[in-house]
């Protein structure tokens, strides 16, 4: 995209309207980590029976798969359509809160956040990235910035929503949000996937 260095930013987005919507999409894994966050404690103390020591090898797996996503990802990107790519993570993480929020053990749970803490840095860092190439850099720093007021927002909501679920349902119900997060994340990518892709 070419701008001129004098555009303002909402006269900008206002005409590249698809970019408000890139930028849900490129948040929904933070908000989603939140979501992870908020219904872990809850989720290992009370649904899965656990104890503290569960939570933390629980919790520092997340972690370790997030490091571990950082030095797959360049090998990944060679040899598959990143656009693809992020629509696959996006149904792999719907699978993954579903089966989470059905779960019983305890070591399955930690297989799966670990799987979880791959998933969700793959698809920011090949989102960011494609921001980078989009967004022209005089522009780039407000636009992110923008995303970042718009993400503290729906942060707040989902967070919120997930604690009140835990509270009157079951911590495991956190997990079912985390999923229907994800599926909307896929659907409004595959919304703006063609100005994605060809912008």
């Amino acid at each position: 995209i070419k701008v001129d260095e004098k555009v303002k930013l909402f006269p900008y987005l206002l005409k590249e309207k698809w970019l408000l919507l890139l930028g849900i999409v490129l948040y929904i894994p933070f908000i989603g980590t939140n979501v992870i966050t908020t219904a872990l404690p809850g989720y290992i103390k009370d649904h899965l029976s656990g104890n503290s020591i569960n939570y933390g090898i629980t919790d520092t797996m997340y972690g370790v798969g997030a490091c571990l996503a950082s030095f797959v990802l360049p090998f990944i990107v060679k040899y598959f359509n990143k656009e693809k790519l992020i629509l696959f993570l996006f149904a792999f993480s719907i699978i993954l809160g579903t089966v989470l929020s059905l779960n019983q053990k305890l070591s399955l749970a930690i297989g799966y956040i670990f799987l979880l803490g791959m998933v969700e840095p793959v698809i920011r860092t090949i989102m960011y990235t494609r921001t980078m190439q989009i967004v022209p850099s005089t522009l780039l720093g407000a636009i992110v910035a923008f995303w970042n007021f718009i993400n503290l927002i729906l942060q707040f909501f989902a967070n919120y929503g997930v604690g009140k679920v835990m509270d009157e349902v079951g911590p495991q119900w956190g997990f079912i949000i985390y999923a229907g997060l994800m599926i909307v994340g896929s659907l409004i990518f595959m919304g703006i996937k063609k100005s994605y892709k060809t912008t």
